[in-house]
């Protein structure tokens, strides 16, 4: 018999989602400053799956055990702070214990950014890294194996390796700035009084389409440069608006300068009607300040394709030094000067022989994806190569620094006769290029709240922006050259001081392979732990090619085996992206068979490697059921089955791709055993089970704090446990019980057991009422895609097309539903219908609740006192302990802190302490005083 884990028995979710969601804001010395990469698990989490799966559950009792995993798992417990230390040697002293034979071997197959080998480390385990994405397998290689084999002080390390990583990687990334600022100084002059310029403000440029003005249009989001408490600026646009010139030359000849603003002169300003929040472009649709014609985004974007977008350089953000604050100036003839020299000695220098290896062009010339709507490419801009998203000085600047790092190569090389450690200090010195690289391209944003940069991948996509930055590399602070390797030491010191002499003897190894072809044997490895790739989440492969194109030519001939191909290998990426198959619906439903696959091939794999007693924990997180469906098909066809579940918050909340459509904050971990028993299950016979562990397990999640569509999702891993331990589930005629069905009954449960902890007999109601108070409770505010709105009304017993046709709650669009609040629905002639019906056939009493309560708060807000207690008298309301009431009292609770529904939730929040009052004076309505009129105005 199997020996059951300790993730199979407890797990402290609500210490750990604290944790992971606090661990997402951290910037200094976390692994995520070493270089971008997307969706990484917090590394506390990670700690806990690989401790918590690794040891017996008689290791410790429950209460000891979740006690300790709170505090082992914070993200201050590190070897190089004492009482972290101490905490860490009991874990590893624990491990020893169980595993006496030697470090248990831990694998992760889709390692990505290395959350999980990193912790498997730091536990004293033997970790394996498998990467199937070339710039994820360097970002492996210089998280688990680099530090550990070289960044240890040069008592503890083997003989002949007496030198320090972080400490060489700052020298010759300081050797480095020197050299290229020898050449690139004259490019970045000094600012107004000699201040250091941190970054330039540009902005793209049309002409306009009026043939009478043809005016050059500005392309800015807004006009803020500094928007912070006690400190404002901005830019204000000065139209010249010239007497009329003969069409010939030019039309209008007028022209938009720039004023900086702020103090009093700003405040004057927006007196005066200026609105620096309101700028000259919005989703591509733009308009002319000096003739007000209107650019619509067909227009736009074909000037761009036709090679008729400009970009002006407008300001300088300054500084007279570090801590000394931000200063703002129009842009210099000098300064405009100066980058119309850069931009001659870049093309001076792609005459010459190229210095990356192979001959690669001295910019990246590699071709952008043109169908993809995820990257700018393919977005109708005319796009068509990576260098094009950089100006003539950015690429000078990058080229620069890339070629003196393959000379700081080669000098590391001579200097220490080792050409693997030379290798090791010129990746992170690449990393430093590709930092630069999405510091300074022109896709880069101002952020007026923080005075910084916000690079390029703030999301899981590469966007267009109208209004840029371009950053001073040899200036301090973000953007600059001296940023990333300040990053770089304290992550090689932070991953470093994992490894203390004489007490972990296992390292780390990372392979460039295919999570579907493990290169192991059958039986290797004691956990296998993994997080997968998240359906449709991340284009990993689409994206990483930004970074691609320059690791190819920094280091990309010290890896051949990385860096065989012009671009990132994207046949076998486990992701859906309907691009690469065609687009449409067409295309996704490719997409998802290939993802399908994938993942079924990559499952099957790690069930061959997995030792028969050992545990694969999966982490998963995605809103879409198809994409829950596409992961459990692929699992349980493989043989792996889920054993236990715990839905632990991982997302941080001010994440731009974690908002809208319903978007989760947690991350399932579901712990997985070989399926043994391959008999049939028949479904009247599991279904009690299923229900009744299900709802032990939400009764867990709901004390943990787990609400809305993480709840949702967190019943999947139990109710799989059941239905996964047998081959198949049939029903009693049988028909075989899909994953789609399993899905459909475990929101069913989740759907019933949240309407009974929001208020009493809530699941009693109609079925459009229930529908309406579980959307708000799971999505707030927020429209849903169709598939995501029809499901939950099916768990509800309702349809979607008729609360849309018939009630009129929803409103669709294409491929998306809205849930409108109460004034919009009423002042909209077509979703009020129902509502008037109702009235004008005298039959409010037929009303579904959720429609006579938007009424009622219609008559509220108007001050139709008189017409509110008609309403509840004729509708049979007039009872303070009517469901109406508690419709009215659970909406209150889950709208008064949910985006988008102030108004909704003022309303109710003003009425329902008038409760009593209003059931009062509805018993005393004449007969005179029931007839009611629904009318706006």
């Amino acid at each position: 018999m199997k020996q059951v884990r300790l993730i199979e028995r407890a797990l402290p979710v609500k210490a750990l989602s604290g944790e992971g969601a606090r661990e997402k804001a951290i910037r200094h010395g976390h692994i995520s400053t070493l270089h971008v990469w997307w969706a990484r698990r917090p590394l506390t989490v990670s700690r806990a799956a690989v401790f918590a799966s690794l040891l017996p559950a008689d290791a410790m009792d429950e209460v000891g055990f979740e006690k300790f995993v709170a505090n082992l798992c914070r993200w201050e417990v590190h070897d190089g702070d004492p009482a972290g230390r101490y905490l860490l040697e009991q874990a590893r002293a624990l491990i020893r214990k169980y595993y006496p034979d030697g470090p248990p071997k831990v694998l992760d197959p889709f390692a990505g950014g290395g959350s999980i080998p990193l912790e498997a480390l730091r536990l004293g385990c033997e970790a394996h890294a498998v990467e199937y994405n070339p710039v994820a397998y360097l970002i492996l290689k210089a998280t688990i194996e680099y530090p550990q084999r070289y960044g240890l002080p040069p008592s503890f390390l083997p003989r002949g390796r007496g030198r320090e990583l972080a400490a060489d990687v700052r020298r010759w990334g300081e050797w480095v700035l020197a050299q290229a600022r020898r050449e690139l100084q004259a490019f970045y002059p000094p600012g107004p009084g000699g201040e250091t310029v941190v970054a330039y403000i540009w902005s793209r440029t049309i002409r306009c389409p009026n043939p009478n003005c043809g005016a050059e249009i500005p392309l800015f989001r807004q006009f803020w440069l500094a928007r912070k408490p006690g400190k404002k600026v901005a830019l204000q646009p000065v139209v010249d608006r010239r007497p009329p010139l003969p069409p010939a030359c030019g039309g209008l000849g007028g022209r938009v300068d720039f004023v900086v603003l702020e103090g009093r002169a700003l405040e004057a300003a927006m007196n005066g009607g200026f609105d620096p929040g309101e700028g000259t472009v919005a989703r591509a649709n733009a308009r002319c300040l000096v003739c007000h014609t209107a650019a619509a985004d067909k227009y736009v974007r074909q000037e761009a394709k036709e090679g008729r977008m400009g970009h002006r350089l407008v300001a300088l953000v300054t500084t007279h030094g570090k801590g000394s604050g931000r200063n703002y100036h129009l842009a210099r003839p000098e300064d405009r000067e100066a980058f119309e020299k850069a931009a001659r000695r870049l093309a001076e220098l792609q005459k010459q022989p190229s210095p990356w290896p192979g001959g690669l062009p001295w910019v990246p010339e590699e071709p952008m994806d043109q169908d993809n709507p995820n990257i700018v490419s393919g977005r109708g801009y005319g796009i068509k190569q990576w260098h094009e998203l950089f100006n003539p000085r950015q690429l000078l600047a990058l080229v620069t620094f890339g070629r003196w790092v393959r000379e700081a190569i080669r000098a590391v090389q001579q200097e220490t006769g080792d050409p693997d450690y030379a290798k090791a200090v010129g990746t992170y010195l690449a990393f430093a290029v590709d930092k630069l690289a999405a510091f300074d391209c022109v896709l880069t944003r101002w952020l007026n709240h923080r005075e910084g940069i916000c690079p390029l991948f703030s999301g899981h996509h590469i966007s267009m922006s109208w209004d840029y930055v371009e950053a001073n590399p040899l200036s301090v602070g973000t953007g600059s050259w001296e940023e990333p390797i300040r990053s770089s030491f304290e992550n090689i010191c932070n991953s470093g001081n994992i490894k203390q002499k004489g007490k972990i003897p296992a390292g780390g190894t990372v392979r460039h392979a295919s999570a579907t072809q493990l290169p192991y044997a059958d039986n290797t490895f004691d956990a296998v732990i993994t997080d997968p790739p998240y359906f449709d989440n991340v284009p990993y492969a689409d994206l990483s090619d930004f970074f691609y194109v320059w690791l190819k030519r920094t280091v990309g001939d010290l890896y051949p085996e990385a860096f065989r191909w012009e671009l990132t290998p994207k046949d076998e990426e486990a992701v859906v992206n309907p691009a690469r198959f065609g687009g449409g619906k067409q295309g996704e439903a490719v997409a998802r068979r290939h993802y399908e696959r994938l993942m079924g091939e990559a499952f099957r794999e790690m069930h061959r490697v997995l030792k028969p007693e050992g545990i694969a924990l999966v982490m998963f997180t995605h809103r879409s059921t198809a994409a829950w469906e596409s992961l459990i098909r692929s699992l349980l066809s493989a043989g792996l089955y889920p054993t236990a579940s715990w839905a632990v918050h991982t997302e941080f909340e001010g994440s731009t791709h974690q908002t809208g459509k319903g978007a989760v904050r947690s991350t399932i971990l579901m712990a997985c055993r070989k399926r043994q028993q391959n008999g049939i299950g028949w479904y009247h016979q599991i279904r009690d089970e299923l229900a009744a562990v299900v709802r032990e397990r939400l009764g867990r999640f709901w004390q943990a704090g787990l609400r809305g569509a993480d709840f949702f999702i967190s019943a999947i891993g139990p109710a799989v446990g059941v239905f996964g331990r047998y081959e198949r589930v049939l029903r009693p005629d049988g028909r075989e019980v899909d994953v789609g069905d399993l899905l459909d009954e475990v929101r069913a449960l989740a759907a019933d057991y949240a309407l009974e902890r929001l208020g009493r007999d809530l699941g009693l109601v109609d079925a459009p009422t229930r529908f309406y108070v579980l959307w708000r409770w799971a999505y707030g505010g927020e429209v849903l895609e169709f598939d995501e709105a029809n499901k939950l009304a099916k768990s509800l017993g309702a349809e979607l097309d008729e609360l849309g046709e018939r009630y009129r709650l929803i409103k669709r669009q294409k491929e998306t539903v809205a849930l409108p609040d109460f004034l919009t629905r009423l002042k909209d002639d077509a979703l009020s219908r129902p509502v008037h019906r109702a009235i004008e056939d005298g039959k409010l009493g037929e009303l579904p609740l959720i429609d006579a309560l938007h009424l009622a708060l219609f008559f509220w807000r108007r001050g139709g006192r008189q017409e509110l207690t008609s309403l509840l008298a004729v509708g049979g309301f007039a009872e303070e302990d009517h469901p109406f009431w508690r419709v009215a009292q659970a909406l209150y609770e889950v709208e008064r802190e949910a985006a988008g529904l102030a108004e909704e939730a003022t309303a109710l929040g003003q009425m329902l302490p008038a409760q009593a009052s209003l059931v009062r004076e509805a018993k005393g309505v004449t007969e005179a005083g029931r007839q009611l009129r629904l009318e706006f105005d």
